[in-house]
């Protein structure tokens, strides 16, 4: 998710920086300048909560990202190298720069006889284009939680 990461951080923060700036420009036209003065007080009520909403998802959308990415990382370090086998290619809904995403869906084994599931990050469709289901790939899985894996790619 490496490339796609720094993208939504980016993104994320636009939108935190933008909501911030009307909340906080709303917040002081509203506390130190005089309403008589104002061409349409009315409109910093309506700017604030914007301001506000913006900033929470922006936030939210950075910290999600930054959580992911943390995640993936501690995986690449500790998690246990097994290989999956390709279930599904699925697009993802969301486009970035145009370009679709797609996920590769696959399914293992990390303890005898337990069949789980994973789903790589968003991925570009050149990096989809050699997997079909019944290829095998290479996943880390974490250990403490085998439910969660990385997808690494070809095995």
């Amino acid at each position: 998710m490496g490339g796609d990461s720094k993208f939504w951080v980016f993104f994320g923060g636009i939108w935190l920086i933008v909501g911030l700036g009307f909340a906080v420009v709303s917040l002081g036209a509203l506390l130190f300048v005089d309403p008589s003065e104002m061409n349409e007080p009315g409109l910093l009520w309506v700017f604030l909560p914007v301001g506000l909403v913006l900033t929470a998802v922006g936030g939210y959308i950075v910290r999600r990202a930054l959580v992911t990415a943390a995640r993936d990382k501690r995986l690449m370090r500790s998690g246990m190298q097994i290989i999956a086998t390709v279930t599904d290619i699925r697009r993802s809904p969301i486009n970035i720069n145009r370009q679709a995403r797609w996920h590769v869906l696959y399914r293992y084994e990390y303890t005898a006889g337990r069949s789980l599931e994973g789903k790589s990050g968003p991925l570009a469709g050149d990096a989809v284009e050699g997997f079909r289901p019944g290829v095998q790939v290479l996943i880390k899985v974490d250990p403490r939680r085998p439910e969660k894996s990385l997808f690494l790619g070809t095995a």
